[in-house]
């Protein structure tokens, strides 16, 4: 398997012509002419692609080296549950009833606020002078 794919790099559709790869590469080397060494290199790999449309790609529905990416990127989106975007499944209890536990926590938690709340109006009472 190949590891450049050269409508990848150009980003057209698998299977595109010559004239759609053109207006691709001509979109692309636009911006690269101002990049310097960096940008010939980026032009190397954009002339490269080009090439391999035109030359090597004569038939597409027949090239079995090259990866193939959808030409629909809607298609890699998820429109709803399923299997990029499944619905959660509720686990499985693994304790027993929590419903004794659950109102000793409330119990507790109830006397440590009514604690709070005494605190804090004796910190504001005034203690009258004698």
């Amino acid at each position: 398997m190949a590891d450049r794919n050269p409508y990848v790099i150009l980003g057209i559709p698998f299977g595109a012509g010559r004239e759609e790869a053109n207006l691709a590469f001509a979109r692309r080397a636009r911006p690269l002419r101002r990049l310097g060494a960096e940008g010939r290199d980026r032009m190397t790999e954009l002339t490269w692609a080009l090439n391999q449309i035109d030359e090597a790609i004569k038939e597409p529905d027949t090239v079995l080296w090259l990866y193939r990416i959808p030409h629909d990127p809607a298609v890699l989106a998820p429109s709803g549950p399923g299997e990029f975007a499944p619905k959660p499944r509720p686990m499985a209890r693994r304790s027993g009833d929590s419903g004794p536990g659950l109102d000793a926590v409330q119990r507790a938690a109830a006397r440590e606020h009514l604690r709070h709340l005494v605190l804090d109006r004796a910190g504001r009472t005034a203690i009258p002078a004698p």
